[in-house]
């Protein structure tokens, strides 16, 4: 009887053990899962509290129940509670915030250039945080990101050093050269330019290359030469420091008519062409007429940007500078997703 009793007890040993680990197992899963049930429940209200108290602050500052939408879907938490502390006019935000090119780090900056300037609309003020006009020209300057190709920036808040040689860069043909000069030009830039002056040549009109790359060091030279004739004053308009000049990335150019006709370029057949043609290759013009206060440069019909096709139409189309653009499309990533 002791071994039979013994066998049985050594029968029923291991399910019993095995049913026992079943029912702690289970009871331990139901404990959490009520724990975490009875944490979330305490959660929600505090959560919702939080937003509350943003709507009733934006409320008490007379946002709409529309207006604080919009702040919750295009502002940051540290833009959201810069408005609430700073008690920030409804009308003025709601309309920054629904420009076009509204960039959501630059918020605080619009508002101050506001301040500083409340006879200007808020396109007017977009426009120019944006494109930098908050400080003064070659003063609070940046180190550009040479490595973007033919959307590197070089103006007078970017700039570079005699390390950018360009990209890319090949000598252009000597035929398309006034004089038969040597030039330079990156080589997306110099196929496009090519596309460009055979399609205006099929057309009847005519023009050759008069400036192309330039070195650092000869940037030094040439500019120079401009503050001895002209003064530092005057030279800036028209003539870049170096480190800063459009001429340095290998993506721009200046053209003549050809044969000379006019020491106006704007005034040429040939120009009459380009101005309406070269966004088709890639091409801007880059230093616009009534654009001058934005790009710091006298209109300049003659000088030509590598761009692109996709962002010289977007540019073309638009009427913006390549400042505008750059800042919104290539530093901000587009953040509205515009087409």
């Amino acid at each position: 009887m002791t071994k039979r009793k013994k066998k049985m007890k050594k029968i029923f040993k291991y399910p019993l053990l095995f049913l026992l680990v079943i029912i702690v197992g289970y009871s331990s899963i139901t404990i959490y899962k009520k724990y975490e049930e009875k944490r979330n429940s305490f959660d929600i209200p505090i959560l919702n509290d939080n937003k509350d108290e943003i709507k009733k602050k934006l409320s008490s500052l007379n946002y709409s129940d529309e207006d604080i939408d919009l702040i919750k879907k295009e502002l940051n938490e540290k833009n959201i509670n810069y408005l609430i502390d700073k008690e920030i006019d409804n009308k003025l935000a709601i309309n920054i915030i629904n420009e076009k090119y509204y960039i959501d780090e630059y918020l605080e900056k619009y508002v101050t250039y506001f301040n500083n300037n409340p006879t200007l609309d808020s396109k007017e003020i977009i426009t120019r945080v944006n494109s930098h006009l908050d400080t003064e020209f070659y003063t609070n300057t940046e180190k550009t990101d040479d490595t973007l190709g033919k959307f590197v920036i070089l103006n007078k808040h970017y700039y570079s050093n005699g390390n950018y040689k360009g990209e890319h860069l090949i000598n252009v043909d000597a035929k398309y050269n006034l004089y038969g000069y040597e030039f330079q030009l990156s080589k997306e830039c110099y196929e496009a330019f090519l596309k460009m002056y055979n399609d205006a040549e099929k057309a009847g009109y005519g023009f050759k290359i008069n400036s192309a790359y330039r070195s650092y060091e000869k940037q030094i030279s040439i500019y120079q030469g401009w503050v001895n004739k002209d003064g530092v004053s005057l030279a800036d308009t028209y003539s870049a420091r170096a480190g800063y000049s459009e001429h340095q990335t290998g993506y721009a150019f200046d053209i003549r008519d050809y044969p000379f006709t006019n020491d106006d370029y704007s005034k040429t057949k040939s120009f009459t062409w380009v101005s309406k043609n070269a966004h088709k290759y890639g091409f801007i013009i880059r230093f616009p007429e009534n654009k001058e206060y934005i790009t710091g440069y006298q209109y300049e019909p003659w000088h030509y940007r590598y761009v692109g096709e996709s962002a010289a139409k977007y540019i073309y189309e638009n009427d913006i500078t390549f400042e505008e653009y750059y800042e919104y499309f290539i530093r901000f990533n587009n953040p509205r997703n515009l087409s």
